[in-house]
């Protein structure tokens, strides 16, 4: 291993910086070296592209420093692969003196900015701290620039995708409340709770493409039906991410299927790597499921969906979550409501 990366969750602002490096030059990790201190960086490396993008799906970092080409190194193919999982994530290539189309095609692929050689620490750090602070700003404008309209129509499109199925009638709507209901009891900033309550609405929004015979078969799916049918997180990201408020709302969406130890889908995600709100839209997505008829079997009562959950907690699920939620069920005093209507 010849290079670094960081490991804090991207929305912890205080140093040090977690910077994943990847480089097979050591002339990068030198840079950083020549802060006798070691500056505000934390650095984690990563000789190459498949082991960039295993890290990408273990850890969270504030930053990705990327040498653009060599012989292990896809600069291009890696952007695109980060910026699809983690949106969040700023990707920075390192070109060459004079590389000015190499520049061009790294912003092409989805990268937050370019650096050529040779590196100095006092340009390097200004390029690091620029950019982490453009995409916070970008972040944030997602929750400037929302407006009603916007909400109302993912309201009117996560009931059209409800309506695919008999069985599914409301589920959005029970999935929302449900996750809502744990946020609160986590005590998530306002922000953080309207963004889970968009994704909540919208989860299985990627549904519109899987065909309505597979959606409410009675029986047992095929490989292949399984297959169509984990395909709707991806898809339904790739709907939202396309408005630019909605990013962040669509990677939850991406990964409200994934486990804590990587068996879930479609990226494989695990641990932290996976967006806290997902992890809680997994749980309350799970809940309903397991208490609502579906066409190949009955529902389940919530004493028996609430120990599933535990049983699978720090497998499947965040245990933390989890117990959180079990609050929230201790405190609902009717059990007959329609979380529970098979109690």
């Amino acid at each position: 291993m010849n290079q670094c990366v960081i490991a804090l969750p991207f929305n912890e602002p205080q140093t040090p910086v977690h910077i994943l490096l990847v480089d097979d030059d050591p002339e990068i990790q030198a840079v950083f070296e020549e802060s006798p201190d070691g500056g505000d960086y934390r650095i984690t490396m990563a000789s190459g592209t498949d082991e960039a993008l295993d890290l990408v799906k273990a850890h969270q970092y504030h930053i990705v420093l990327c040498n653009l080409r060599t012989q292990q190194i896809d600069g291009f193919g890696l952007t695109r692969s980060i910026c699809r999982i983690h949106p969040q994530m700023p990707v920075v290539l390192v070109t060459e003196f004079g590389d000015r189309d190499a520049g061009r095609h790294a912003l092409e692929a989805g990268a937050s900015d370019f650096i050529t050689k040779p590196l100095e620490l006092p340009k390097l750090h200004v390029t690091l701290q620029n950019n982490i602070q453009r995409k916070r700003i970008e972040m944030r404008k997602f929750y400037e620039q929302r407006a009603d309209v916007l909400f109302k129509a993912i309201r009117a499109l996560a009931s059209a995708i409800d309506a695919k199925s008999y069985y599914t009638g409301r589920h959005s709507d029970r999935v929302t409340e449900l996750s809502v209901e744990i946020g609160q009891e986590m005590q998530l900033d306002d922000q953080s709770l309207y963004t889970l309550e968009l994704a909540a609405n919208v989860h299985d929004v990627g549904k519109i493409g899987t065909p309505d015979a597979v959606l409410a078969k009675p029986g047992k799916l095929t490989a292949d039906e399984w297959e169509c049918i984990k395909k709707h997180p991806g898809i339904g990201a790739d709907i939202l991410a396309g408005i630019d408020e909605l990013r962040e709302v669509a990677n939850i969406v991406r990964h409200h299927h994934e486990h804590l130890d990587g068996s879930g889908y479609p990226d494989g995600l695990n641990g932290e790597a996976i967006p806290f709100l997902a992890r809680i839209l997994t749980v309350a997505d799970a809940f309903e499921s397991m208490t609502a008829d579906r066409p190949y079997r009955h529902a389940c009562n919530w004493e028996d969906a609430l120990a599933e959950l535990r049983r699978t907690s720090n497998t499947q699920f965040d245990a933390q979550i989890v117990e959180s939620f079990a609050r929230v069920l201790e405190r609902k005093a009717d059990i007959k409501s329609p979380l529970n209507k098979a109690a």
